[in-house]
């Protein structure tokens, strides 16, 4: 669901890429859009497991994000005070969902291309379907939008190589635990079998810490470096990653921690507010003295 295609990106990267796959109704497309990731030689296949329909984004709703964009007065106002940013969406040369336009039997223009969207998300996802990716795709596998332990353990039996905590940025089920609080379960569940990565609210350093602390290997960021890349192009992304390993750094400084893999739950202060955390551990970083 990119502007950029696969092949754009092959075409500019210097260093391995990832492909994060949307699973659509139409399974030969599917089909064919790992055979492009594999000629493009990425080095692994993210699976989106949570976006099985659209959830209700009623931000969206009450902003009218559309796409195409609908021109409204406020709209106009809006690109009139931005002529820079205006002037560069002029002379971009992509305008369109470059891993779909041209690949996709019947889709002319954006009107049918949303129109083949809305029909392709597919609820009857399962893990058969895990297990047909699996062995169309020989290399690293992560799957993406596990949410509880007994999902965890599937994803392991599906030969999962990593799996993404997340809960879609909330974006989907609005009533949904936040990710960080199912995060210790998860981790404590799956015993090492596969890696444990985190995505949702990482803002800072500290955050990183605070998941590395609760079971995870990694962590993903969004909007954060997208925040960056708006304000400043490339040079925005760049001093977003470089303020979120300076706040990393200083707070395991504060909190006694000189290597990042032996971080767990000491770094963190136990609280009865969430009693289910692993270790009792609460998400507050617990500071120590420098002696």
């Amino acid at each position: 669901m990119s502007i950029c295609s696969i092949e754009d990106v092959e075409a500019n990267a210097t260093k391995p890429f990832w492909f994060q796959l949307y699973v659509m109704r139409n399974r030969g497309f599917v089909e064919r859009l790992i055979g492009r990731a594999k000629q493009a030689q990425c080095t692994a296949l993210v699976v989106t497991l949570d976006l099985p329909m659209a959830g209700q984004r009623h931000k969206i709703s009450r902003n009218g994000l559309a796409v195409p964009p609908r021109l409204t007065i406020a709209n106009l106002i809006d690109m009139a005070m931005k002529p820079k940013w205006c002037l560069e969406m002029l002379r971009t040369r992509r305008r369109s969902f470059g891993n779909l336009v041209g690949h996709v039997d019947g889709v002319s223009d954006m009107t049918s291309l949303l129109a083949w969207i809305d029909q392709q998300f597919d609820p009857r996802l399962t893990w058969d379907d895990i297990a047909w990716i699996r062995r169309l795709w020989d290399k690293k596998l992560v799957l993406k939008g596990i949410m509880d332990a007994e999902d965890a353990w599937r994803a392991v039996d599906a030969g999962a190589d990593a799996i993404v905590v997340s809960n879609h940025g909330g974006r989907q089920l609005d009533g949904a635990p936040s990710s960080i609080r199912v995060l210790p379960t998860i981790a404590k569940a799956v015993k090492g079998q596969t890696e444990v990565w985190f995505d949702g609210g990482i803002r800072s350093g500290q955050d990183v810490l605070r998941a590395i602390g609760l079971g995870a290997k990694g962590t993903m960021i969004g909007r954060a470096f997208l925040y960056g890349l708006g304000a400043m192009g490339e040079a925005g992304v760049r001093l977003c990653l470089e303020i979120i390993a300076k706040e990393l750094s200083v707070t395991m400084g504060f909190c006694g921690a000189v290597d990042i893999n032996a971080v767990n739950s000491s770094v963190l202060i136990a609280s009865p507010l969430i009693p289910e955390m692993i270790d009792g551990a609460d998400i507050v970083s617990r500071p120590r003295s420098g002696a």
